[in-house]
């Protein structure tokens, strides 16, 4: 993950870095044996609705795709796909492509 910093012509400081999911392997603790329980007085007894034994949650995003993260003090973006050799680009560049940059809004942990 490479990760850059610029101020854009406004005079904020923005933090640029790079995501790329990776994909789970084998030992992923969500594959291979069947965690539930065995118990009869907990164990499920109504029809198993997964079309696969894959059992992780899928995201709104494409797991193939990166993207960029722009971040200031009080704002996020997200930038797909990653543009090539963005790591090399001047403040400038960058502020062009923070401007086409959907913004985030911030998830809240409960």
């Amino acid at each position: 993950m490479a990760l850059r910093t610029f101020r854009s012509s406004a005079g904020v400081e923005w933090r640029v870095w790079n995501v790329i999911p990776g994909h789970a392997g084998e030992d992923e603790r969500r594959c291979g044996y069947d965690r539930r329980s065995p118990d009869p007085v907990i164990a499920f007894r109504g029809s198993d609705r997964r079309a696969t034994p894959d059992r992780r949650a899928r995201g709104r995003l494409p797991v193939d795709t990166g993207w960029l993260v722009f971040e200031s003090g009080s704002e996020r973006r997200r930038l797909m796909p990653i543009p090539p050799g963005w790591e090399v680009r001047s403040d400038a560049a960058l502020e062009r492509l923070c401007g086409r940059a959907t913004p985030v809004t911030p998830t809240t942990a409960d």
